[in-house]
């Protein structure tokens, strides 16, 4: 297991205000949804471990002041969206006075660890007044300017091309957003492409811990992502925007449990970095935290074009709403996808004049490695016209190039009656501040 260490400034963190005769407790809350453990040491002498987020109380002042506190906190690569690490050390006396407070952020290895290590040394109140704040406010580990980073994305076709139908899968499976990401349609032949990104990972989250994120029934902010995608014809061009999110997920009360005991059992491991078991615990975990047994996300999407592949006679002439719903009947690598789909029509291609359409459809997906096979149905009801409908039925295929790139071919009928035969290819790929992981 890849470790990649910070060693937080200044060398040796100093702070005052320490009364002769107190009791001096800490805190490190670990952020972005990772899991962390530390480990608190003064000298040979082990004042704490573990979990540390409630106020611990690691001495007496008149045994701490003028010494050198060494904490160690390691934090595991375990949030499915990013894997920037933020830790933030508190250190308040007895009376809740706040003596040093801290957040320090860094990046770990993809599914690594982060080890932050630092020293503090506590001062008596009259003792070197002068140095109060003095670098505490320095930047430590890695700041948001880093060089950026991806690695590990399946990026899923966005809200916009799917109103094109364009897409190589018109019913998405679930997954997770990135902080920036780039899907490519069909590559070589230069048809389009697309741009996504989610708000919510492109800053840190101090407060926002592992448990919180897989007990939120609602993880709308989380999944929030706004996107671009155009896609062109010989004839034609046109160009979409979109928004997703997940509405709800669930997982059993079983799943929950095993999720709790195994949290505590990495942060116990991560005080004294048990890689070993630390591994194995994260497939365990993360085995778990990605097959919710149910979920339902939502999508829209406005588009528009130009039959003269130019801006002067563009103009809106499609919007969507959808819902997906996704079922893992025993939570394992098979499950099912449906969706329920609005669309109006103003003119586009085969659809000339105003219409409402209906999507229904249904996907069955199983993956096996780095391939996933799927198979969707999707049926269309035209509700302006009589005995309207249509349907596209088509045999998904991807696979996992590298931890960077994924190719994406597909092959099926499409909608409308000439042209129909569908045969796609994609390669997605993104860039990122922190790397992407898909469900």
């Amino acid at each position: 297991m890849e470790i990649k260490k910070y060693q937080l400034e200044p060398e040796v963190r100093q702070f005052n205000g320490i009364a002769e005769q107190d009791k001096i407790f800490l805190s490190i809350q670990i952020g972005n949804g990772q899991i962390g453990g530390s480990k608190v040491m003064l000298g040979a002498q082990q004042l704490a471990k573990g979990n540390l987020t409630q106020y611990t109380f690691i001495g007496d002042s008149n045994n701490l002041v003028n010494k050198e506190i060494e904490i160690e906190t390691n934090v595991l690569d375990v949030n499915q969206f990013t894997n920037k690490c933020v830790i933030t050390t508190t250190i308040l006396n007895l009376e809740n006075k706040v003596l040093f407070t801290k957040i320090d952020v860094g990046e770990a290895p993809e599914n690594g660890i982060a080890s932050f290590k630092g020293k503090y040394r506590l001062m008596l109140l009259t003792l070197l007044f002068f140095i109060i704040g003095f670098n505490i406010n320095k930047v430590s580990a890695q700041s948001i300017s880093d060089k950026i980073t991806f690695q590990n994305l399946e990026t899923p076709s966005s809200p916009g091309f799917i109103l094109l139908d364009k897409t190589p899968s018109s019913i998405e499976k679930p997954t997770t957003p990135q902080g920036f990401g780039v899907n490519v349609l069909g590559l070589l032949q230069g048809k389009g492409g697309a741009m996504e990104f989610a708000p919510f990972w492109l800053v840190n989250h101090p407060k926002l811990s592992a448990e919180k994120m897989y007990k939120n029934r609602m993880p709308i902010l989380y999944n929030f992502s706004i996107s671009a995608a155009t896609v062109k014809t010989d004839t034609s061009s046109y160009i979409a925007g979109g928004i997703r999110t997940r509405l709800f997920q669930s997982y059993n009360k079983e799943i929950l449990n095993k999720l709790d005991s195994i949290k505590t059992e990495i942060e116990n491991a991560l005080a004294i970095l048990d890689t070993t078991k630390i591994t194995a615990l994260q497939k365990i975990y993360s085995g778990l935290i990605g097959n919710p047994i149910f979920t339902i996300d939502a999508a829209g999407a406005i588009g528009g074009g130009s039959n003269t592949n130019s801006f002067s006679d563009a103009k809106i002439n499609r919007w969507a709403t959808w819902l997906s719903f996704n079922w893992r009947p025993k939570g394992d690598n098979f499950y099912i996808t449906a969706v329920t789909r609005y669309i109006n029509n103003e003119k586009f291609e085969d659809y000339t004049a105003k219409a409402d359409l209906l999507d229904v459809g249904t996907r069955l997906n199983y993956d096996i490695l780095k391939f996933c096979l799927s198979l969707e149905y999707l049926q269309r009801f035209n509700l302006t016209k009589n005995n309207g409908s249509d349907d596209r039925i088509a045999i998904i295929g991807s696979y996992k190039l590298s931890d960077n790139i994924y190719f994406t071919t597909t092959f099926g009928k499409n909608f409308s009656e000439v042209n129909n035969i569908i045969a796609l290819a994609g390669i997605n790929f993104g860039i990122s501040k922190s790397k992407i992981k898909a469900y």
